[in-house]
């Protein structure tokens, strides 16, 4: 079953649209990572896909809801949104960054109540920060911040996660263990994931469909051991690499072949 429904999507800002005629379907359960050179919509397209963006055309649904019709409080609830983090100021401590999250459920001067303590603590444990409860964001290492943002997001409770570069700014060990949170949520906790990404390797043993973006353009869209070929990856990227089956995985690994005059 397709829960998001994405038909002639053109989207972009004040100076015309970066992403021209797209259309697919993210159906319910599914973790698709959206890959592409910088530049070629892929922040724009989970934007857009949110209502984020004033100047797009074309027609989104969310469970069947047009989600231009739809009120900010409303798409909270279907969509929870982790976007890349480069820097902040605050100093809310850890328990008052993820009960942000909460706000959708929560009435006008409304306190947080018990159902808002256990949802923060599930989170916290699921991302595995519970002893950081109390810790301000600011002392965090960057791992540690990237899987608080993913808590506050859960702790909305929603069907839908987005991410905008999760790995973006993580050393490799990072990378991988925030994939492997999102890959655990998808199986326990029935998430739906769309992932915005520009490492190919590391998402390809999390993702069950990659979507290849160029110049605002879907060129390819499928599952990894399909749309990971030499072909696609020289047509998309304008790399040159060598194929490979990963070892522990039996999936494709791409090994990045030097231009001529570079050192490897």
């Amino acid at each position: 079953m397709a829960l998001i429904e994405v038909k002639d999507l053109s989207a972009g800002y004040e100076n015309g649209y970066v992403l021209e005629n797209i259309s697919f379907s993210l159906k319910d359960g599914e973790f698709l990572s959206i890959l592409g050179r910088n530049g070629s919509g892929k922040s724009t397209l989970i934007k857009a896909l949110q209502g984020l963006l004033k100047n797009a055309s074309g027609q989104i649904t969310v469970d069947g809801e047009d989600i231009f019709s739809l009120k900010a409080r409303q798409l909270a609830k279907k969509i929870a949104y982790v976007p890349q983090i480069f820097s902040f100021s605050f100093e809310f401590s850890v328990m008052e960054t993820i009960l942000m999250g909460r706000y959708i459920h929560q009435g006008r001067l409304e306190s947080i109540s018990s159902s808002d303590s256990r949802m923060v603590e599930e989170v916290m444990s699921l991302t595995q920060i519970d002893h950081l409860k109390d810790k301000k964001i600011a002392h965090l290492s960057g791992g540690e911040r990237q899987r608080v943002f993913i808590a506050r997001a859960l702790a909305q409770d929603t069907p839908f996660l987005f991410l905008d570069e999760p790995s973006s700014h993580l050393d490799i060990s990072y990378q991988v263990e925030i994939y492997q949170i999102l890959k655990r949520l998808q199986e326990e906790k029935g998430k739906t994931i769309l992932s915005t990404e520009h490492n190919i390797n590391l998402v390809i043993p999390y993702s069950q469909r990659l979507m290849f973006l160029k110049e605002g353009k879907i060129r390819a869209l499928g599952e990894p051991e399909k749309l990971v070929t030499k072909e696609n990856i020289k047509e998309v990227f304008d790399a040159d690499v060598e194929i490979r089956e990963n070892i522990h995985s039996k999936l494709p690994e791409i090994s990045l072949i030097p231009k001529e005059g570079e050192k490897s």
